[in-house]
C-alpha cells in the first residue's frame, strides 16, 4: 500500500498488519474492516493483496496429516522402532483431549492391523481406558490383561472393564484377573502370581502376538503406578534414577531397570516378557514424557508408538540436541 495522505511507511506497515490480522485471524469481513479503519472496501482488498505480496501474510495449503506422517517417520528413525503414528492436538485440548485423540488413533491402528485369531494384551492407562469408546471394530481375538488391577472411582473403566469391553467389541474372549498391580509384600505378590487364574493369564502373556501399553513418567501425575506406592518407596525409586515405567516396570534414562525390590511386588508382565512379544505398541502424550518414551525405546520395550505431536517433536528435538 503506497503512502497516502502523508502517512509514513511505518504507519502503512502497521495498517497492513492491522487489516491482515482482522481478516485472517479475527475472521472480520472487508466491510467490517473498512468501517473499523476508515478505509474503503477497495483499499482493504488492496491492503490484503499487498500483505500477501510482501510476505507479511503467508498462506499454506496442504494436508496436516502429511506433516504428521513426516514427523512420524523421523520419530521412528530416532527411536529405532518400526512405526510411529503422530497425532495432531489442538493447543487448547488439554491432557484429556490429548489422551482422547491418541486413543482414537490407537483404535484405528488396532482395527486395521490386528488379524483374526491373534492374541492382544492390554495394560491400563488414561489412553487405553478411552480405547473402547473409539474402537468400533476389531478382528475376533483373545484379549489378555497384562498387569494387575487399577481401580478408579465413579463410572471410570479399570483394567478388568477395559479388557472385557475390548474383547466384546472384537467378538473374542477376555482373560482378566483381579489381583492388585502393586502389593506391599514381595511374598504376597509371589503367592498371587501362583494362583491358578492369575498364573493362567500370565502364561498367556508369554504367547501374545500384540501388547498395547502406555509409557508413564515417574511422577505422581505422570504414572498410574506411582500413586499406588507408599510415598517413601516412590521417592526412593525416583532417587535411584527412575524416569519412566510401563506396567509397573520402572527404568532409568538409559532404559536400565531401576528397582528389583519394586519388581518383586508388581503383579503383571515382566520387562523380559514384554520384549519377547512381536508387536509392542506403546502410547503416550505430553512433552514432559518425552525422555520417558526415549528410555522405553532404549530398553527395547516398544516396537511401535502412537503419540501426540508435541511429545513427538520434543523427542526429535532431544535427539538433535544429543547429536550437537
Amino acid at each position: 500500500m503506497s503512502p497516502v495522505d502523508g502517512r509514513s511507511a511505518a504507519f502503512e506497515r502497521h495498517l497492513l498488519l492491522q487489516v491482515a490480522q482482522a481478516y485472517y485471524l479475527d475472521d472480520r469481513s472487508k466491510v467490517e474492516i473498512a468501517q473499523q479503519t476508515g478505509l474503503s472496501r477497495w483499499q482493504v482488498a488492496r491492503a490484503l493483496r499487498e500483505a500477501r505480496d510482501t510476505g507479511m501474510v503467508q498462506i499454506r495449503v496442504g494436508d496436516p496429516g502429511d506433516e504428521h506422517a513426516a514427523l512420524g517417520d523421523r520419530l521412528a528413525a530416532v527411536l529405532g522402532i518400526e512405526r510411529a503414528v503422530v497425532v495432531g492436538i489442538a493447543p487448547a485440548a488439554g491432557a484429556d483431549g490429548a489422551a482422547d485423540a491418541v486413543a482414537e488413533a490407537l483404535a484405528g491402528v488396532l482395527a486395521t492391523t490386528v488379524g483374526e485369531g491373534r492374541s492382544v494384551g492390554l495394560t491400563w492407562s488414561r489412553i487405553i481406558e478411552r480405547l473402547p469408546a473409539h474402537l468400533a471394530r476389531m478382528a475376533p481375538c483373545d484379549v489378555v490383561q497384562l498387569a494387575g488391577v487399577v481401580t478408579l472411582p465413579g463410572d471410570r473403566m479399570g483394567s478388568v472393564e477395559v479388557t472385557r469391553e475390548v474383547a466384546r467389541i472384537a467378538g473374542g474372549t477376555a482373560h482378566p484377573f483381579y489381583a492388585p498391580l502393586f502389593v506391599a509384600e514381595a511374598g504376597t505378590a509371589r503367592a498371587l502370581r501362583a494362583q491358578p487364574e492369575i498364573a493362567a493369564c500370565l502364561d498367556r502373556v508369554e504367547r501374545l502376538d500384540v501388547a498395547v501399553v502406555s509409557v508413564g513418567h515417574w511422577s505422581e501425575y505422570g504414572s498410574a503406578v506411582y500413586p499406588l506406592l507408599p510415598r517413601e518407596l516412590a521417592e526412593q525409586v525416583g532417587a535411584a534414577g527412575a524416569i519412566g515405567e510401563i506396567s509397573g516396570r520402572v527404568f532409568d534414562e538409559a532404559g536400565r531397570p531401576v528397582s528389583p525390590a519394586l519388581d518383586e511386588r508388581i503383579v503383571g508382565i515382566t520387562a523380559d516378557a514384554l520384549r519377547a512379544i512381536p508387536r509392542r505398541i506403546a502410547t503416550s502424550f505430553g512433552e514432559y514424557r518425552a525422555r520417558s518414551t526415549l528410555a522405553a525405546a532404549r530398553a527395547g520395550l516398544i516396537s511401535e508408538l502412537v503419540v501426540d505431536a508435541p511429545q513427538a517433536a520434543a523427542i526429535v528435538a532431544l535427539d538433535a540436541e544429543a547429536g550437537t
